[in-house]
């Protein structure tokens, strides 16, 4: 009998939660978005609420507050033939499905920011056509078309073309404050060669608009590597200030660098930029080879740098005695894949790639863990001695979401 209560007790719990609307939201509002797509099989009133576009960024804005961390970073694969990309899990087993409802052959992620992807792939042309965006490729013209993709809908869209000048495209979106995103298209100026503008995409208008603001670079400045955080995408430079752009104002402000590099900027190996819950960070080495490197901290109203740790991978190199450090070529140690900030201070890591493996190294305690395996990227040419490592702007964070584009 007791039994047979309990069952009914569970039966009847479980009636109450399907016909309460919004009670049921509220508890699917805490399932990650891969175990939404199975819900939807359950029956078509769970498949109408989790295809909705309201509850769709409801449950974006609600995970972007409780799960600020990563699932992984996907490695970017440089056009490699199959579009596929590898992953190196944070968390758990996260697992992406291949990339093969694009239909086309080759992929490269140009940036990732929040659950979305900025894609580029290139096209063979069948009939010669000169465009700006065409470059040669096997004695055959090949085309390049951007996308932004929802690696876990499978979702994507193919966008308009940029201005045929554009230097750099760079992926601004945050459930938090709007339920669209914006691409930041750096470009030439017409005027002078000295000169820049903002070209910037909108998915509400699904069109883009140039503005009239022309801004100069500093010296060195890397604009294919923008990192977005707080409404603003940001790059670094081997100057004593840089740049970043503020979306909702939409003007180009100063950014400081470290103080060293206002007097040797160049002599610095910039091996990390990028962010994570909301911090910035900067890792700057003068050489690889000595396994030492320095990780910096934005401070708060972009006041400067602060050095927050001080790193020595000999620890590593001692705990693992199998790993070989390639100390031929001071660029193919070892790279710095990512800087991921915890939610506790002592939870600090960095993601290491060496020796064909990704590794954690703890940077509180000095700690280090092995990760994942990771496949080879492919060379730069058959004479190359040794394959790329990957580097820090060929990590993308991944982030399970269930926003439209």
């Amino acid at each position: 009998m007791r039994n047979t209560k309990g069952k009914l007790e569970i039966c009847w719990s479980a009636e109450i939660i399907a016909s309460n609307l919004d009670l049921l939201t509220e508890i699917l509002l805490w399932a990650p978005a891969k175990s939404l797509l199975k819900f939807k099989c359950v029956s078509k009133r769970w498949h109408s609420l989790i295809s909705d576009p309201k509850f769709c960024i409801s449950h974006a804005r609600f995970q972007r507050m409780l799960n600020r961390t990563a699932d992984a970073l996907m490695l970017s694969n440089g056009y490699k033939s199959t579009p596929e990309f590898h992953l190196v899990p944070l968390k758990h087993s996260t697992k992406v499905p291949f990339f093969d409802y694009f239909n086309v052959s080759e992929v490269k992620i140009i940036h990732s920011c929040n659950g979305l992807l900025l894609c580029c792939c290139k096209l063979m042309l069948d009939k010669p056509k000169f465009v700006k965006t065409t470059q040669m490729k096997n004695d055959g013209l090949c085309e390049f078309r951007y996308f932004v993709c929802n690696p876990t809908t499978k979702e994507f869209k193919i966008l308009s073309p940029p201005k045929p000048t554009y230097l750099s495209l760079s992926l601004a979106f945050d459930p938090l404050i709007s339920p669209y995103y914006k691409v930041v298209c750096i470009c030439k100026g017409s005027s002078s060669k000295q000169e820049f503008q903002i070209d910037v995409y909108s998915s509400e208008t699904e069109s883009w608009s140039l503005l009239p603001i022309l801004f100069e670079m500093p010296l060195g400045m890397t604009y294919s590597n923008g990192v977005f955080l707080d409404g603003s995408v940001h790059w670094y430079s081997y100057a004593e200030t840089s740049l970043y752009f503020h979306i909702d104002s939409q003007s180009v402000k100063k950014m400081p660098m470290p103080f060293m590099f206002s007097w040797e900027g160049m002599d610095w190996d910039i091996m990390y930029f990028g962010e994570s819950r909301g911090h910035m960070h900067l890792v700057l080495t003068k050489n690889r080879s000595s396994l030492e490197f320095d990780v910096f901290e934005m401070e708060f109203e972009y006041t400067g740098w602060s050095l927050s740790y001080h790193v020595n991978l000999q620890s590593m190199r001692l705990m693992f005695p199998e790993l070989t450090w390639n100390f031929m070529n001071k660029h193919a140690v070892f790279s710095v894949l990512s800087v991921i900030q915890g939610e506790k201070d002592e939870e600090k890591k960095v993601v290491i790639s060496v020796d064909g493996r990704a590794m954690s190294y703890n940077l509180c305690d000095g700690t280090s863990i092995k990760i994942c395996d990771l496949e080879p990227r492919p060379r730069r040419s058959e004479i190359a001695r040794v394959p790329w490592h990957y580097e820090g702007c060929q990590a993308h964070p991944y982030f399970q979401s269930l926003v439209s584009v």
